[in-house]
């Protein structure tokens, strides 16, 4: 036999020894292994089966088993097709009644916010000069000069100005004459507590927004807020290295991987960016980030910028993505008493010590020139970038916004390009119908439904309008889902309060804007994937795409309403790799 005809033989034998089904049995003499079924070109990697599969397709399929191969699902269907798929070395999961779905997606969330909290001291408010005796601690323990950043539990909820430790930098400075310091509340926000020391460092022009002034002096308070809060956290104060973020940024992958949260979309600025490359190159992602980047914020001639970096929409894999641009915000948030309102505050909050001068909220400063984060938005689509991840909470802020989307799109039609508006909690009719006409996706979250603390602010008229999903919905408009609290806030949470619009005392607000818990399943994870323009690879459970799934002990669609944001995950899943798995 001449060497070729040998070396054609070899090869042929070997590939018949490792590929099942290629001969009826191995030339050197092995039993028969079973074939792989005609459907398919090789043996499932891991197979869940006798459980209640919501693929939440565009049909909404309900089946029994799931195979998954090579990090994509290979084939949903019965018990007796899926199992069949199952060759020696397949993993077999029994899911024993629960239920299977995609991969949950939250389309607006400060990841990088939480991630940071773990380097922060603590400081939980007892009393007044408890709290303030604790600082002291800090302070002496810290060199002269060093900053001293630490996160401060308030009562959830309660927006600063009336809680009873409200305080001012004239409080701090005794405590803190050497050291700039910078109190950063909790749940955390765009904003903070400062002591002159920091004022001082950050140098902020007078007509700054976001910066608190005592109105009876005009002097700044030291509590800051969106863009004064933002010149401090990202230009003023050192930031982190980005080894000593990475393990915070695993912990804080892990805690939301347990809740469900596979791929997280949010605005962030290079070094956040920094670190998830970090981790991307060391193959330790357990999340996929989208990101709306904000490189050309109030940027000195941001279209020769733009113009020089072009449109990065899209850039990146599956794990590490540049979604689109984002350019600021129109205000702050409704718990805080800073949303940008129509109508002012209730006087009784609070919030309007002086009766000639209302409370509108948060008004951003509109700086007359081609950098301001307005006049940005139609640079930005001049050039093709979606703008996503603007936060929206009050009315008259997405007055403001829609008037840059019309802008942009009378130069270039909106239309199919996924542009979104956030939290969108104060929407009013003419919102919906320009967001229907600008063909825009609007992203939403829950917590607002049905606060008390609104309630003080608004009164109960303003906060029974809040988030009306139901009439998205009706308009035709693809509505997705945030969740961007803390675990304790959870998807499932989220879409409870969706379905059932019931607060903590059981009363429910505007049951006309109920919505039914296969449509907000669809917002967290189907429709999602098209905010994050990943519709071709996530948010369904269908042959092709990448197996992101996640395991919820009980029936979802038949537990009650109220019990929904109870029902545990004992799995999460990514690319076919478990993440999170309870003991």
């Amino acid at each position: 036999m001449s060497w070729l005809s040998q070396t054609y033989l070899t090869s042929w034998l070997l590939a018949a020894a490792v590929i099942p089904g290629l001969v009826g049995s191995t030339a050197v003499g092995r039993a028969q292994q079973p074939s792989p079924p005609p459907e398919v070109m090789a043996w499932a990697d891991i197979v869940l089966y006798n459980g209640i599969v919501l693929t939440v397709d565009d049909s909404f399929t309900t089946t029994e088993a799931v195979a998954i191969r090579d990090a994509k699902f290979l084939a949903v269907g019965s018990n007796q097709r899926i199992r069949a798929m199952a060759g020696p070395d397949t993993r077999l999961m029994d899911l024993d009644g629960k239920t299977v779905v995609p991969g949950f997606i939250d389309t607006h969330h400060h990841f990088h916010n939480y991630a940071q909290r773990g380097l922060m001291p603590r400081v939980l408010f007892r009393t007044r000069d408890q709290w303030l005796g604790e600082i002291q601690r800090l302070v002496e323990a810290t060199e002269p000069g060093e900053w001293i950043i630490l996160r401060a539990d308030r009562m959830v909820n309660q927006p600063w100005a009336q809680s009873a430790f409200a305080m001012t930098r004239h409080d701090l400075d005794p405590i803190s004459p050497d050291n700039p310091v910078f109190v950063w509340t909790s749940p955390p926000g765009n904003d903070a507590l400062i002591n002159s020391y920091a004022l001082r460092l950050a140098k902020m022009p007078e007509d700054i927004s976001g910066l608190t002034k005592d109105p009876s002096t005009g002097e700044p308070t030291g509590f800051i807020d969106m863009e004064a809060y933002g010149r401090l956290f990202y230009e003023i104060i050192p930031r982190t290295p980005v080894e000593e973020l990475v393990p915070l940024y695993k912990a804080t992958m892990r805690r939301f991987n347990s809740v469900g949260k596979v791929t997280i979309m949010g605005r962030n600025d290079g070094h956040a960016i920094s670190v998830f490359k970090r981790l991307w190159e060391q193959g330790e992602l357990t999340i996929r980030f989208r990101v709306a980047h904000e490189f050309a914020r109030n940027a000195y001639r941001p279209e020769a910028l733009i113009k020089r970096v072009g449109n990065l929409s899209g850039f990146g894999d599956a794990w590490l993505k540049i979604a689109a641009a984002n350019v600021g915000n129109p205000d702050g948030a409704l718990g805080n008493g800073r949303a940008w309102t129509r109508n002012p505050k209730l006087p009784e909050a609070g919030h309007a010590p002086n009766p000639d001068a209302p409370d509108f909220g948060f008004v951003p400063y509109f700086e007359d020139h081609e950098g301001s984060d307005w006049k940005t938005i139609p640079i930005f689509s001049r050039y093709g970038w979606r703008i996503l991840g603007i936060h929206t909470a009050g009315d008259r802020s997405i007055d403001e916004l829609f008037s840059a989307f019309e802008v942009a799109n009378q130069e270039r039609s909106l239309a199919g390009r996924g542009w979104a508006f956030d939290h969108n909690q104060m929407v009013r009719p003419e919102h919906i119908a320009t967001a229907q006409r600008l063909d825009l996706i609007a992203s939403a979250n829950a917590s607002a439904i049905g606060s008390e603390t609104l309630v003080k602010l608004y009164g109960a008229d303003e906060v029974y309008k809040i988030s009306p999903t139901r009439s998205l919905l009706d308009a035709g408009l693809r509505v997705v889902m945030e969740a961007p609290g803390n675990i304790d806030q959870p998807p499932l949470w989220h879409i409870e309060k969706f379905v059932t619009r019931k607060d903590e005392n059981g009363r429910v607000w505007n049951e006309g804007q109920k919505i039914t818990r296969k449509e907000a399943l669809y917002m967290s994870t189907n429709w999602a994937a098209y905010y994050t323009a990943d519709e071709e690879i996530l948010g369904t459970i269908e042959p092709g795409k990448l197996a992101d799934l996640v395991v919820i002990d009980g029936d979802y669609l038949t537990v009650p309403e109220d019990q929904i944001g109870e029902l545990p995950i004992t799995l999460t899943m990514v690319d076919g790799r478990v993440v999170f798995e309870a003991e």
